[in-house]
């Protein structure tokens, strides 16, 4: 049952959505790095969680998080896991009605994008479960890390999230261009709404302050997503709206140091020095 109260300058949705879960609670750490995959990605996260342990020089906690297809999967069972004392923490595969699964077919986007429903799942990158440790930093599975990842982390900050801007280096695109404009029934509605005409993150990488986090934070990310299932990358859409229109704490991750830049999504010199990339040519 969806629905939705008080609309002021806060937006306070409310969704009851009813699952089972075990809870790992650990010791409190400082940090965590998490990943969210599938079986489909489960090779990208072995490429990415080895890169980060070795060329990251990245020593602390790290958990997986899957779906039902991973569940007890016997691809879980790999050295990696076992010899980085990886956290396996399951969530139900969030289920999508037949209204929505079509609208998500019809969206115009590229067709790459339905292949990657499970996206949505990173929505419970702000489940309360992740408040344990004080700041969470999240990378996309399939990034390609070449040094030492702590001058990111050392850009954490109190009450933000720290991310990349989409539209850098020209900032041109905001976030409306995140959703499908000819959905007008849906669309009209939320730029009503919402403020659509600011600057917006990817949701590749993600440094946040588990402050961020509330205890309905997950549940009003899958209802604006039931609310308005128009976004043309899935999960980032909802997250970059959220993190800044509804609760703005999005900050931009510093581009670069004296030594090396720190991330985008592909580089924009032969030159340059990167400690991640998204895509490698």
């Amino acid at each position: 049952m969806l629905w939705l109260t008080n609309w002021s300058n806060n937006f306070i949705y409310k969704y009851k959505y009813k699952y089972s879960c075990r809870f790992i609670f650990m010791n409190n750490a400082d940090i965590c790095v998490v990943f969210v995959c599938d079986e489909a990605y489960f090779n990208k996260f072995m490429y990415t969680c080895g890169k980060l342990v070795t060329d990251g020089n990245y020593k602390g906690p790290i958990c997986l998080v899957i779906g039902d297809d991973l569940q007890n999967n016997a691809l879980l069972d790999c050295d990696l896991i076992k010899n980085n004392n990886i956290i396996i923490k399951y969530f139900p595969t969030i289920k999508l009605s037949p209204k929505v699964m079509s609208l998500q077919y019809s969206l115009n986007r590229p067709p790459h994008w339905i292949n990657k429903l499970f996206q949505y799942h990173k929505f419970y990158l702000f489940h309360t479960f992740f408040k344990q440790w004080k700041t969470i930093f999240y990378l996309d599975c399939g990034i390609t890390i070449y040094s030492d990842v702590s001058p990111i982390i050392n850009e954490r900050t109190k009450n933000a999230l720290i991310a990349h801007c989409d539209g850098y280096p020209t900032y041109e695109w905001k976030l409306s261009c995140q959703f499908d404009q000819t959905k007008t029934e849906y669309y009209q509605d939320l730029n009503k709404t919402f403020n659509l005409t600011n600057d917006y993150f990817q949701t590749t990488i993600m440094l946040y302050d588990t402050s961020i986090i509330q205890d309905d934070t997950f549940d009003n990310l899958l209802a604006i997503f039931f609310e308005f299932p128009i976004c043309n990358t899935n999960d980032q859409g909802i997250i970059a709206l959220y993190f800044t229109v509804i609760h703005p704490v999005f900050k931009q991750l510093k581009i670069k140091n004296d030594e090396t830049y720190f991330y985008d999504y592909l580089s924009r010199n032969s030159s340059y020095k990167y400690i991640m990339l998204k895509l490698v040519n």
